[in-house]
């Protein structure tokens, strides 16, 4: 599962905490899934104006929650414009192209605002290659932009909330995930969504391996 996060000047241009709101909410999900070689493995990109796209954590790199999410806290904020669409072309290449093969293949996308690049070919291109694109909009995000790059159904694939709001989501974007077309992966789904059930009930997760 991979997050494509903007890092564009805009995001704290209105209250600084906005990024750091943004990490909050990938640290919530990934608390709420079971990570390790063999179960949930985590990539984040973060980009703003034009060449700055950066993988900030390959599908390789942590197979550890608490080790992940240090690594998401140390994640700097560039500043700078909005180029989605070449971001995604880039997280396409340079992440997407590691993932294993024969799993649910799943992006988030977090941004605040219009690109200033087309986001159009770029994102279909992805979906041709079995990613499935949730489209998480704060701020002043444009929702077709958001449609356009986001997997179908809309219902389930796109999110516009507010920065204060976005904590909220890691319950609805899990549901997301487990409604994922995937059948063959059916059972990995459901495993992840008990997970996070587990973790909200009783604090912990189950002795079950879930893979994203």
């Amino acid at each position: 599962m991979g997050f494509l996060v903007d890092s564009s000047g805009s995001i704290n241009t209105a209250d600084s905490l906005n990024y750091q709101r943004i990490k909050d909410f990938i640290k919530g999900f990934i608390r709420s899934v079971i990570i390790g070689e063999n179960d949930t493995r985590i990539g984040i990109a973060t980009f703003s104006g034009g060449n700055t796209f950066t993988v900030r954590i390959s599908f390789t790199d942590f197979f550890n929650t608490d080790s992940l999410i240090n690594a998401v806290e140390m994640i700097p904020y560039d500043s700078g414009g909005t180029r989605t669409g070449e971001a995604l072309d880039r997280i396409r290449t340079d992440l997407f192209s590691m993932a294993r093969e024969g799993l649910p293949h799943i992006l988030v996308v977090l941004t605040d605002g219009k690109s200033r690049d087309s986001v159009t070919a770029p994102s279909r291109l992805l979906r041709q290659m079995g990613v499935q694109i949730i489209s998480v909009g704060v701020g002043d995000a444009v929702y077709e932009e958001l449609a356009d790059m986001a997997s179908e159904p809309d219902s389930e694939n796109i999110y516009d909330v507010t920065f204060e709001s976005l904590s909220n989501l890691t319950g609805s974007l899990l549901d997301s995930v487990c409604k994922g077309k995937q059948l063959s992966s059916f059972r990995i789904m459901v495993l992840s969504c008990l997970a996070f059930i587990g973790q909200l009930f009783i604090g912990r997760v189950p002795n079950r391996s879930a893979i994203i």
